[in-house]
């Protein structure tokens, strides 16, 4: 079975305290997205992983740790096969990994007949890592907790850019760069288009900054930074304004494909 695994967007991400056990909790507004990667999954004896992008093969990739989370929650025997096709860039703030996880949890529950619940599997996706239960859902949500408490939101159709540098940035090293600057934490109530990381994360990587300027000349009416970096997302008012920025955008050297928003998830 082949499914696709969508990208997603934080249209505001606020950092709102840290708990006891070191997990930063958030009040963050998040978006799927067009943009995906594509796996092809089948039943197998046991669990075999490959990639288009070798550096992110092996046993330590999320869809090889939500293949084995599944068969342990639901004992059932046997693996899966997995091959994945990368498209969403890695470092960038887009849950291209959780997508992943996400993905094989849904197909692998599909193929198996629907063992577990609905909220079940976003249990288990929480396990895995916290923007996993959102890229079950999908659509648009308010996103609290560390992430894995969904408020759905009616989702409202977007033309978008999605731009990055050849460099990523590590959600874990943002983290720590916030918790060294940060005196307070936000309040729950702000309203708009924000991200706290933006202000740390241009100061390590200028073409954040750089792209939403650029994208913001190319006619964007919002250009922001999506999680921890370090992809930046215009939005447009249509889809011939997004067609021209993201070309312009590519032929600078930089990661850059126009995409629209996407509703609840129900492959």
């Amino acid at each position: 079975m082949k499914i696709q695994a969508y990208a997603k967007i934080n249209l505001s991400l606020a950092l709102t305290g840290v708990r006891e056990d070191g997990y930063h909790t958030l009040h963050s507004v998040m978006q799927t997205v067009s943009l995906c990667d594509s796996l092809s999954v089948e039943l197998a004896e046991k669990t075999v992983f490959t990639c288009s992008e070798p550096s992110l093969s092996g046993d330590k990739n999320l869809c090889v740790k939500a293949a084995n989370a599944f068969f342990g929650q639901t004992g059932l025997r046997g693996g899966a096969r997995i091959h994945l096709e990368k498209h969403i860039p890695t470092g960038a703030g887009l849950g291209g990994g959780s997508a992943d996880a996400a993905a094989v949890l849904r197909v692998l529950n599909h193929l198996h007949g629907e063992p577990l619940t609905e909220p079940q599997l976003l249990a288990l996706g929480a396990s895995l890592g916290a923007d996993v239960p959102f890229c079950l859902h999908g659509g648009r949500c308010l996103c609290t907790g560390i992430g894995e408490v969904l408020t759905p939101m009616p989702t409202e159709p977007l033309h978008l850019v999605i731009a990055k540098g050849a460099d990523g940035l590590s959600t874990p090293d943002m983290y720590r760069r916030m918790d060294a600057v940060r005196n307070t934490w936000s309040s729950a109530d702000r309203t708009g288009y924000f991200n706290d990381f933006e202000p740390v994360a241009e100061a390590v990587l200028p073409d954040i900054a750089y792209l939403k300027k650029r994208l913001t000349e190319l006619g964007a009416y919002v250009s922001m930074m999506s999680g921890s970096g370090s992809a930046v997302f215009g939005i447009f008012e249509n889809a011939a304004q997004t067609e021209n920025a993201a070309q312009i955008v590519s032929a600078e050297g930089y990661f850059a494909k126009n995409c629209v928003t996407v509703e609840k998830i129900t492959e």
